[in-house]
């Protein structure tokens, strides 16, 4: 049997991770570790608990987001096990065993798809109407200070909406589409 690595969270890490609010805006000095494990973790709850689901990870460029943003993603996922290659891809078509997503990209050059067939679009701002047309079921922003929250709120807050006709049940009887803090507790 191997030895499992242990996980350490601090406290605003935690905190953020058990209270799973709606909506969540992160305030916090250098190296708290947002990106890391507050960004990462929700994006792969997400991911995980809605399957087929269509995400959105806002930044300002693409140059800046593969740079600068998914590289601490993708450093935490590999830390928890989740391999590139086996349990998600990023910029192309999934392998054939990967479940399809509920809404199918015609491109995957700016997606990451996740085996279960959730997918998290990058969208960049600097191109306009990147958000266009999109149905999110999630939206991460990372490094907000750096985001037009105009843009933001004109172009891709309304594109989260969810999927109406799919019902997302959360292991411990929840439903993400009912909002009722009870059905989380």
């Amino acid at each position: 049997m191997e030895a499992q690595n242990k996980v350490y969270f601090n406290a605003p890490q935690r905190l953020t991770q058990l209270i799973g609010a709606n909506t969540t805006v992160i305030v916090a000095g250098r190296r708290t570790g947002k990106t890391d494990s507050i960004a990462s973790p929700f994006v792969l709850r997400n991911m995980q608990r809605m399957p087929g689901s269509t995400g959105g990870i806002v930044v300002p460029t693409f140059k800046h987001g593969l740079t600068n943003t998914l590289p601490g993603l993708f450093a935490a996922w590999k830390r928890w096990g989740f391999a590139e290659g086996i349990h998600y891809v990023v910029g192309r078509r999934p392998p054939k065993w990967f479940a399809k997503p509920i809404t199918e990209p015609a491109d995957y050059e700016h997606v990451i798809s996740f085996y279960n067939g959730s997918v998290a679009i990058i969208i960049s701002q600097d191109r306009p109407g990147s958000s266009n047309s999109l149905t999110l079921s999630w939206v991460l922003v990372d490094e907000a200070k750096f985001i037009d929250y105009k843009k933001l709120k004109e172009e891709t807050l309304p594109a989260n909406g969810g999927t109406v006709y799919m019902t997302y049940k959360l292991p411990y009887g929840g439903d993400f589409n009912t909002g009722k803090i009870s059905d989380f507790v």
